[in-house]
């Protein structure tokens, strides 16, 4: 299974990046767009309602070596699926202009950091505490654990969302939206028992509840993870 949904047998057009922005990343990894449209297609049923008004920016760097593509059409494809496109990032000037010609900005960073401005210094190691939450998270709250792992010992409800840089400890019923290694982490993983979850992301990879219904999974503790660009459940 791929992070898309999509059946290994078929080699996927783009994946889907869930990202700590209110956009989602649309990485499209190989230049079809007949077959693109089919796996999208296939992709939003599983989950219609997480894609609906959805913003998606255009990661063009897996085909900036192509030239010019037909922008036209991918916005037509992707607003015929309700998705909402914001603008494309990478690829080539070539790309971009033609981009900018329908109306498809290029998004870039609007500021450098401070690690790019400035002389590194020589940083001294931190030790830094997880985060731990003991009562229930419910629905409509958010939980993000920065620069650290995430660990919650009572119930995470359907509606609630529980972020961190690191991994995610759960030992209550897990329900809601986790992501873990929202930073970039690709090492961070999710622990939990018992796995109901709308959506599970590892470093913005991810699968939806749909995804997660149709993995194998038996009793016990369960381990969520990324392996070759692909979402995992292990049952330990």
């Amino acid at each position: 299974m791929t992070v898309s949904g999509l059946e290994v047998e078929q080699k996927a057009c783009f994946q889907f990046r869930a990202n700590f922005l209110p956009c989602t990343v649309l990485q499209i990894t190989r230049y079809d767009w007949e077959a693109l449209e089919q796996q999208l297609v296939s992709a939003i049923s599983n989950a219609p309602p997480f894609f609906t008004d959805l913003p998606v920016i255009i990661d063009l760097d897996k085909i900036k070596s192509l030239g010019v593509l037909n922008f036209i059409k991918l916005k037509e494809v992707l607003l015929a699926n309700k998705m909402i496109p914001v603008g494309i990032r990478g690829g080539s000037e070539e790309q971009h202009l033609s981009a900018a010609l329908v109306g498809m900005p290029t998004l870039t960073a609007s500021r450098l950091s401070t690690a790019e401005t400035k002389p590194k210094k020589k940083e001294e190691p931190i030790a830094r505490l997880t985060k731990l939450v003991t009562t229930p998270i419910r629905s409509g709250m958010q939980i993000y654990a920065r620069e650290s792992d995430l660990i919650v010992t009572a119930a995470v409800s359907q509606g609630a969302e529980i972020l961190a840089d690191g991994n995610i400890h759960v030992y209550g019923s897990l329900r809601g939206r986790v992501l873990a290694g929202v930073q970039g982490n690709l090492q961070a993983r999710i622990y939990c028992r018992t796995l109901d979850a709308e959506l599970v992301s590892i470093a913005g990879y991810y699968l939806t509840k749909e995804d997660i219904l149709n993995s194998p999974l038996g009793d016990g503790m369960k381990q969520i993870y990324l392996e070759n660009e692909q979402v995992r459940i292990d049952v330990l």
